[in-house]
């Protein structure tokens, strides 16, 4: 019987799962397009997943910090893993490897470092017990974070649209693929940067695509978000941490930079460790921590050279607390110099083996950097007036406001707003919330005075972007701001709620901003392959898509030159853009308008074609821009004239053929 009743079971399964087979081959619940996107779309999840952990498994093999939070934890180590991570790329790649054995490389890794891997992964269990740590106000911050977290996740897994992305950091890991190497290339005035970022893109590009890439970017958002809390929670309990990590995401440049696939969030990233470790050596007095703090900041200027200032500011607050420890300041500062250089050394060695200016593309003309080249790129005169000098975060709140001139970012209200109450509750703290609340003021007060100096130097200077290394900095002073505040006692006022209630509002608007215009693009269809690629890049930059898609259908082998129009990434490997808008003018200077010359000079490049943005230029014709006068303008109308026009997009683009 038993035998019978096992038989009989075994049909009953294999009749059950033929019918649901049969059922399903006449009525298909999707078809094979959304099917290769959802599995595109997870395979992008899994190689951002690996990544991430195999630079936590690197950190956590290299740096146990058993003594520390889980959160904090699990953040440094993978700050330290990526960094390392990223000049691997930068060394195997100049030696000719950056290719798809990116992708063994990824798979091999997850095999020699699983165990560590294993370690790492056990410090997430701390996001459980954050949850259960929480309050109301706690629980509510979370679920909006998670809200926006989520929307820009979606934003980022689907076909890139944001301008730097365009301009430069997905092109350069591009190009660096398509020739399988990572160089100095002249047309790309970034490839000169420091490329932390693009180093980490290129192998998350070689294995799952551009989104994959911006996903990636995503995940540096998150884990420094992770290590906010963590710290702050380490000094201030879970409302102030919610508090500090809304502070961040209250903006909507900072929320939004998580889909973009810029490198903001690994700056951040990087300066959050800085803090950490600075503190921790005011604490310990262990060298180890000094090094550390350096290591960290080399690997935040090797995201972008403005990161600099961390290091600038690093010796103060060194400098400040071997004053309170009464030590001796220059053997400290020496071993904390000397690790900032360690990791950042490798970018300014590329650009010297390769321009002979290790800070290319500033200071002195080099490579393809003329004299012309530098005065378009950096004399940019100082914005605004003393009042950015004085009331420099208030304003860069006020007026900053995401692609508008001067700031260029909408950082939120909460930053400023309970930062500048960090001083309330002195009395209540302990000596590690007094060294915690110092070492972050200390940080806040020498970047807003490099800041402003900066904007001296060059007004491209004042962009809030170049000075995410001081965020965290920041945000721990908004945390302690909401600590103190909550502890002020008013006759029949609650302020613990009132606050609350200010941080919700100002992070539920956010939160409503940035879902919509997810909801609004249709990220989450485009990104599981339920929308059309093309449509949704069309939808989000109107007539550039279709000039970019002409651009591949081109005749012959002739390739496109664009003019007043950077964003190249959709038109490799057959065009180049007009990365800093200034082709038009060195061709004109350095052929004084001789069409013959010009057109000869572009044919010897392997140029067949030119692609004006029509839009760029009319915008130029009135903004009285001293870098593109009228008779830059007025000479590029006479020269087009003289050559064959292919065809008009919108009037947004014009296609010229040269002769």
């Amino acid at each position: 019987m038993q035998k019978r009743a096992v038989w009989l079971g075994v049909v009953a399964l294999l009749w059950l799962f033929a019918m649901t087979a049969l059922y399903y081959v006449s009525h298909k619940p999707f078809d094979g397009a959304f099917l290769l996107g959802a599995l595109t779309f997870l395979w992008r999840l899994i190689v951002v997943g690996l990544l991430v952990s195999l630079a936590g498994g690197l950190g956590a093999r290299l740096l146990p910090l058993e003594d520390v939070q889980p959160l904090t934890r699990l953040a440094l180590q993978a700050a330290l893993g990526l960094g390392l991570m990223a000049l691997l790329v930068l060394v195997m790649g100049s030696i000719g490897l950056a290719r798809w054995w990116l992708i063994g490389l990824m798979l091999l890794g997850g095999v020699v470092l699983l165990r560590w891997m294993r370690i790492w992964w056990r410090n997430w269990q701390a996001l459980a017990q954050a949850w259960q740590q929480s309050d109301g106000f706690g629980r509510s911050v979370a679920v909006l974070c998670a809200l926006l977290l989520a929307a820009t996740l979606l934003m980022a897994l689907a076909p890139p649209l944001a301008f730097d992305a365009l301009v430069s950091h997905l092109v350069l890991p591009q190009l660096y693929l398509q020739q399988g190497r990572v160089s100095y290339l002249a047309e790309m005035v970034m490839s000169g940067m420091p490329q932390n970022a693009e180093m980490l893109y290129t192998w998350a590009m070689a294995a799952g695509g551009a989104p994959a890439a911006a996903a990636l970017g995503w995940a540096f958002g998150v884990l420094a978000l992770v290590g906010v809390w963590g710290w702050a929670f380490e000094h201030l309990g879970a409302r102030a941490a919610w508090a500090g990590v809304a502070s961040l995401l209250a903006g909507y440049s900072l929320t939004a930079l998580l889909a973009w696939a810029y490198v903001d969030w690994l700056a951040l990233l990087f300066g959050w460790g800085t803090l950490v470790w600075l503190e921790r050596w005011r604490l310990s007095g262990q060298k180890r921590a000094v090094w550390l703090a350096g290591l960290f900041t080399g690997l935040a200027i090797g995201v972008k050279y403005t990161s600099g200032i961390l290091a600038l500011v690093g010796v103060g607050v060194l400098a400040w607390h071997a004053w309170r420890r009464r030590e001796a300041f220059l053997p400290t500062a020496l071993r904390y110099g000397l690790a900032v250089v360690a990791l950042s050394l490798p970018w300014f060695l590329k650009n010297w083996l390769s321009t002979g200016n290790p800070l290319y593309p500033f200071l002195f003309p080099a490579g393809a950097m003329t004299a012309l080249r530098l005065e378009v790129y950096q004399s940019v005169p100082p914005f605004g007036n003393w009042q950015d000098v004085v009331f420099l975060p208030v304003r860069a709140m006020y007026l900053g406001m995401e692609g508008a001139p001067g700031y260029m970012v909408a950082m939120g209200p909460l930053l400023v707003g309970l930062a500048a109450l960090a001083w309330l509750g002195a009395k209540a703290r302990s000596l590690e919330q007094q060294v915690g609340f110092e070492n972050a003021l200390a940080l806040t007060l020498l970047g807003w005075a490099g800041w402003a100096v900066g904007n001296q130097v060059s007004g491209n200077l004042i962009q809030t972007r170049y000075y995410f290394t001081l965020f965290p900095a920041f945000a721990f002073l908004a945390a302690y701001g909401f600590w103190g505040a909550g502890r002020l006692s008013l006759p029949g006022v609650r302020m613990g709620r009132i606050l609350a209630a200010v941080v919700l509002l100002a992070l539920g608007l956010n939160t409503l901003e940035v879902t919509t215009t997810a909801v609004r693009q249709g990220a989450g269809a485009a990104a599981l392959g339920l929308r059309s690629q093309t449509q949704f890049v069309a939808d989000g930059l109107g007539w550039y898509e279709p000039a970019m898609a002409a651009l591949h259908k081109l005749p012959g082998d002739g390739r496109v030159l664009m003019l007043y129009e950077p964003r190249s990434l959709y038109c490799l490997p057959v065009c180049e853009g007009d990365e800093i808008l200034d082709q038009w003018k060195r061709t004109r200077t350095a052929w004084q308008d001789d069409a013959t010359a010009i057109v000869s000079d572009w044919r010897a490049q392997g140029y067949g074609y030119v692609l004006v943005y029509t839009a760029g230029v009319d915008f130029f014709r009135t903004a009285e821009d001293p870098h593109h006068p009228p008779e830059d303008l007025a000479a590029l109308d006479a020269f087009l004239d003289g050559l064959r026009f292919v065809e008009d997009f919108g009037g947004v683009y014009a296609l010229y053929a040269l002769p």
